[in-house]
């Protein structure tokens, strides 16, 4: 004789869907610790590219990451990341202008080098461009000696990109910037046809050539005959 239980049956039925909704599910894994662990690598094939391009469409709204235990965590971007046509890109203005300290935060005593009171070699005016970034970059570097006036004389700066430009900006005593000299490596020399001298609260503008591999003398302010000796 067949006994048939239909309420019983149903709610093992519907116990069993609960378990698999609430169930996390492992791929070569007796312990999942999420919704889907996967033990393995992953493949959305809708996502491979292809000659006509992905087959996933629709538009991107945020991008993902993945932290040091394998899960994946969304990632925000900051304000000058846009997505265009499925594509990050850098947006930043073309041209950025703004007042900046030596990368040390120091003094140009804190540079000298050698010992040498007064003389720097090789100056890291810390100019940085990062990639992707399309803008012609010109920080004023302001030059402080702290509570010093002296006179300091800079042979070189640390080579950049080709065309990097800066304004140099004295606010203690004078800077001397010497022509080609020796005391800095070559690809950080300065290419002119004398020293020029640039007084306190006056500026002067470099650029860097990437061919000649030298720092070029875009302005400067005029040159007294005393400073021309």
């Amino acid at each position: 004789m067949i006994k048939k239980y239909p309420l019983a049956l149903s709610s093992i039925l519907i116990l069993c869907v609960g378990l698999i909704s609430t169930a996390q599910i492992g791929v070569n894994t007796n312990k999942p610790t999420a919704n889907l662990d996967v033990n393995g690598t992953l493949r959305i094939r809708s996502l491979e590219k292809t000659v006509d391009g992905f087959q996933a469409s629709g538009t991107v709204l945020y991008i993902m990451g993945v932290d040091e235990k394998g899960n994946v965590i969304p990632i925000e971007i900051s304000e000058n990341i846009v997505l265009e046509g499925n594509k990050l890109k850098v947006q930043l203005p073309e041209v950025e202008t703004a007042v900046t300290e030596l990368p040390n935060g120091g003094n140009l005593s804190d540079n000298y080098s050698g010992g040498k009171d007064g003389l720097i070699n090789d100056l890291d005016l810390g100019i940085v461009i990062l990639p992707g970034d399309p803008r012609g970059r010109r920080p004023v570097i302001r030059l402080s000696n702290g509570d010093s006036n002296r006179s300091v004389e800079i042979t070189g700066f640390k080579a950049s990109f080709d065309g990097a430009q800066a304004w140099l900006y004295p606010t203690s005593g004078n800077i001397k910037l010497k022509k080609k000299s020796s005391k800095s490596i070559a690809a950080n020399q300065i290419l002119t046809d004398k020293d020029i001298t640039v007084k306190p609260f006056e500026m002067v503008q470099l650029m860097y050539d990437g061919t000649a591999q030298k720092w070029l003398i875009m302005s400067a302010p005029s040159q007294s005959k005393e400073e021309d000796d």
